[in-house]
């Protein structure tokens, strides 16, 4: 009996209970939200599901739209041999070459290596010293060191002044005018090759060593086409730029000069990497470029460096104002405005016109203009 008046007493107290609960809660009203706080991060506008918008870039001229380069995928194994034997004139160069485009040794930026291998070629070294101390570094003294051209030129450039002469020792011509002309062509790879130096360290882009190696190898197909034509048109391939010298390749031998450079520097045993840089250069002159791809950026400034030095060597820029990197007049420039509009490139103008640039190119005219009286 207890039990059961114990179980009543309980229920009534927790009915209780309820009945004051309910009577402190307010009534059901409206659902309101919450109040947004500002922490100050913005959220992404929404953004219609489209194709992102390529940058707006000049348009292509119709005679490079029509144009397509020769690849080396284009020809068959058998005619690459017998493009080889047709530039066996063409020497193979010391080993050194091989040694100096290693990657280890282009990554160690050691300038005591690169010391000591000039050393190991007394001749080499000779012939850096002489180009150092040429009007195209405009030295107010004497260098007479081979650690003291390192010291004050760079690594980077001493090791593109040593690549040009290896690579030279594999060409020779006892026909005066492209002596001469193979004289500039150098000079251009040895500008560009400065050039892809001084700019790349301005726009933070890493690996400038491979990128001035590149960009000094990227010639070396043209002085195997030399080897190929008849004088006469090799001579006037280079009146032109590289655009119509590409077309009058083609047209005469049926491939351009960057098939002969990649097919030679795979035969030297370069790296694949240099091999593969350099050909991807040679093939920006008809290619869309390549969006947002670090690898593509830097291997288009290696392409802009190189088209800077060609100008300059062969004497078609005379004042620093007329250098310029617009496609006006200049087709081959054309598929460059693509790359030149990503991000990475955005500072570039403005390098371009510091003073400290300025005079670097002035001094390249004065010295190029020194090298054609």
């Amino acid at each position: 009996m207890s039990v059961l008046v114990g179980a009543i007493l309980i229920a009534a107290l927790l009915a209780l209970l309820a009945i004051v609960r309910s009577s402190r809660e307010p009534a059901p009203g409206p659902k309101r939200r919450g109040v947004a706080v500002d922490t100050g991060h913005q959220a992404p506008a929404k953004v219609a599901a489209s194709p992102a918008t390529p940058p707006v870039v000049a348009a292509i001229p119709e005679d490079l739209a029509r144009f397509r380069m020769v690849r080396s995928s284009d020809i068959s194994a058998a005619r690459q041999v017998i493009l080889l034997e047709e530039m066996e004139r063409i020497f193979l160069p010391p080993r050194s070459l091989r040694e100096l485009s290693d990657p280890d040794f282009i990554a160690s930026g050691s300038t005591r290596e690169l010391a000591d291998f000039l050393m190991r070629e007394p001749v080499l070294a000779a012939r850096v010293l002489g180009v150092v101390n040429s009007p195209l570094h405009g030295l107010q003294s004497p260098i007479v060191s081979v650690q003291h051209a390192i010291n004050f030129l760079g690594i980077n450039a001493v090791r593109s002044i040593a690549m040009r002469f290896l690579v030279e020792e594999s060409y020779r011509t006892e026909t005066p005018s492209l002596q001469s002309l193979y004289a500039r062509i150098w000079d251009a790879g040895l500008m560009g090759s400065e050039i892809c130096t001084m700019l790349s360290q301005r726009l933070g882009f890493t690996d400038g060593g491979a990128s001035a190696t590149v960009t000094v190898l990227s010639f070396v197909g043209d002085f195997a086409v030399l080897t190929l034509l008849p004088p006469d048109i090799a001579l006037e391939t280079w009146e032109h730029g590289l655009f119509e010298r590409t077309r009058t390749q083609q047209d005469n031998l049926g491939f351009n000069a960057v098939v002969a450079g990649h097919l030679l520097l795979q035969q030297w045993g370069l790296p694949p990497r240099i091999v593969s840089g350099v050909e991807r250069v040679g093939f920006m002159l008809d290619s869309p470029a390549d969006q947002g791809s670090p690898e593509a950026c830097r291997l288009a400034l290696c392409y802009a460096s190189a088209r800077l030095g060609e100008n300059i060597a062969m004497g078609r820029v005379r004042e620093v104002a007329h250098l310029s990197l617009k496609p006006e007049g200049q087709p081959e420039l054309a598929h460059l405005q693509g790359y030149l509009a990503q991000p990475a490139f955005a500072r570039l103008p403005e390098i371009m016109q510091s003073q400290e640039v300025l005079n670097a190119f002035a001094r390249m005219i004065t010295a190029a203009r020194k090298g054609q009286r």
